[in-house]
């Protein structure tokens, strides 16, 4: 059961975030609204998203490792650090270093694991982030609601921290594949 409300979450908090963000477009593209074009967000978001996402070649394979590396962390322990925001924050902030520092020797062929996860990180770490963040925070949501184990301002301070590095993402995948 508890698998299943956790993926529950993921669902939820990855629609959200995007219904959020395509509204945050909508609002900073205009000043006067149809009642049509705030109806219609909403219903567009596929034809959005799914192009974007189809330029990248292996996006659920890596989704889908950094989901579940995003939801076991804070499920692993019942210390404060696994349950937080941190790992979120330290991949934000490492992540588009290793990009940078990649992208200007990048090998084309080469049989080395470290070459291999570069590449992967430097080619996909929006996505990687993105979902990454989208597990911690329901994992984070599940350890709040069932085992209570996580004080209510705690984690709200981490769910604004990690919703505010999910939003960045949007915004940086969406504005460099405009």
């Amino acid at each position: 059961m508890g698998l299943l409300s956790i993926i529950l979450l993921c669902i939820f908090y990855t629609a959200l975030i995007v219904i959020v963000y395509e509204y945050y477009k909508l609002f900073n593209a205009k000043d006067e609204y149809t009642k049509q074009e705030l109806q219609q967000v909403v219903f567009l978001i596929p034809d959005h998203w799914i192009p974007l996402l189809s330029k990248f070649r292996l996006y659920p394979v890596y989704a889908l490792v950094s989901l579940v590396i995003g939801i076991l962390i804070p499920l692993l322990s019942t210390n404060w650090f696994f349950q937080s925001s941190v790992f979120c924050i330290i991949l934000f902030i490492i992540l588009p270093q290793i990009r940078r520092s990649y992208e200007p020797m990048k090998v084309t062929v080469s049989d080395s694991f470290i070459d291999t996860l570069a590449s992967a990180i430097s080619e996909y770490y929006e996505i990687i982030l993105f979902f990454f963040s989208i597990g911690t925070l329901s994992s984070l949501t599940y350890t709040w609601v069932t085992e209570k184990e996580l004080s209510f301002l705690w984690f709200m301070f981490n769910v604004i921290i990690i919703s505010a590095i999910i939003l960045f993402m949007l915004a940086s995948l969406d504005r460099e594949n405009a």
